[in-house]
């Protein structure tokens, strides 16, 4: 390998660079020469000045000849290098044909089947039945995989089902639990005034009974007997309700549930932190499609929506909040954009998506806690609630 590239080095670095050249030079001076030979003599030149030139003209047809001669042997060696190698080529090709032709006889050999198409025919049938089993086997495989995974996908559906349902239902037990509590405060205050009201009827028939003559006094004492009983009547009734209204009233109350969805990292850690020292039940998402995840899982009385977010923005994410509250019939969350663009387009932009109110960013921690005074006011905070602001 290094003679060979030797050579080959030899060949491009010397022989090609100098030889054509000269080779070329050699063959135009001889035609310079011929041409000068070919001109008409005239009488002016003496006759021993063509004895230089034609010595000129031999060295270099004898100096071409010896370019051409030598051009010509390396030439041949090359020609015969790359004969042997091809040879050699052919030869190992030879050599793993005839390999490979013995492979394929050992191995009819082994298998007991000669080069009879006779003899090959019951093997091929046997394959094609084996392969027609191994089929079989598969689409059985795949029956029974399919029937084992179905009724888990199917359990897993009605699971998913069943959760919808209870969810929808707790929505709308809790809707029917606050309808009921104002109905029980509308009904204690009209029971209220009607005692009242009773009570000031009793004490002007008593007045007006005093100026009446002996003989009708008796109608006018059965009519204040069924009056007394309509007050004492009203009266149970208000006690109940009033006990009623305490017992609801001394129920410990839930926290009101708040949902911050911010893409930064570090508003949401505070807003969290800053809503969680103040008893309130916190969850905090950095997108708005985790938001959309938490609606379906739970109810939130309050979110706090960051409006510039990557892929789904805070006003689409309104809209999509919204429109699920509709299709669910359940009741529905206030929405309060956290945007810096608190101007009259931005305001505008954030009703029509369905929000209930803004608050411009940055905002200070107190910020937070007014909204969510603002918005549920009868929700219980500590008595010094800026003191834990400090992250």
């Amino acid at each position: 390998m290094t003679d060979s590239y030797r050579k080959e080095h030899f060949w491009r670095s010397l022989i090609w660079p100098i030889l054509w050249p000269c080779l070329l030079v050699q063959l135009a001076l001889v035609l310079l020469c011929l041409l000068v030979a070919t001109m008409p003599v005239s009488g002016s030149y003496p006759e021993t000045s063509w004895w230089p030139l034609l010595a000129i003209m031999t060295l270099l047809l004898l100096g071409t000849g010896l370019n051409l001669g030598a051009f010509g042997v390396l030439l041949r060696a090359r020609v015969n290098r790359s004969e042997q190698a091809l040879e050699q080529s052919i030869g190992e090709l030879e050599q793993h044909l005839g390999a490979l032709g013995t492979q394929d006889k050992h191995a009819g050999s082994v298998i007991g089947v000669d080069d009879n198409s006779g003899q090959r025919a019951p093997l091929i049938e046997r394959l094609g039945k084996a392969n027609e089993q191994l089929a079989a086997m598969r689409h059985a495989g795949d029956k029974v995989l399919a029937e084992s995974v179905l009724p888990e996908v199917d359990a897993r559906d009605t699971l998913l089902d069943d959760l919808a349902q209870t969810r929808q239902q707790m929505n709308q037990l809790q809707l029917g639990r606050d309808r009921a509590r104002e109905e029980s405060r509308l009904k204690s205050g009209y029971l209220n005034l009607l005692r009242r009201e009773t009570s000031l009827l009793f004490k002007y028939v008593d007045h007006w009974s005093a100026n009446l003559p002996a003989g009708s006094v008796e109608g006018v004492n059965e009519f204040k007997e069924r009056l007394a009983d309509i007050r004492a009547l009203l009266g149970n009734l208000v006690d109940e309700s009033v006990a009623e209204a305490d017992a609801q009233q001394d129920m410990p109350a839930q926290p009101a549930r708040v949902l911050v969805v911010d893409d930064g990292p570090v508003n949401l850690m505070l807003a969290k932190r800053v809503l969680e020292k103040q008893g309130l039940e916190v969850t905090a998402v950095d997108s708005g499609e985790k938001a959309l995840t938490c609606q379906q899982r739970q109810h939130f009385d309050l979110v706090f929506m960051d409006i510039f977010m990557p892929e789904m923005d805070g006003l689409e994410t309104s809209r999509q909040w919204r429109r699920y509250e509709q299709a669910q019939h359940i009741k529905g969350s206030i929405l309060v954009a956290l945007t810096a663009n608190v101007d009259g387009a931005g305001r505008e932009r954030c009703l029509q998506a369905g929000m209930n109110d803004l608050l411009a960013k940055p905002y200070q921690p107190e910020s937070l806690i007014n909204r969510v005074m603002t918005w549920f006011p009868d929700e219980h905070f500590p008595d010094q609630p800026y003191e834990a602001f400090t992250p």
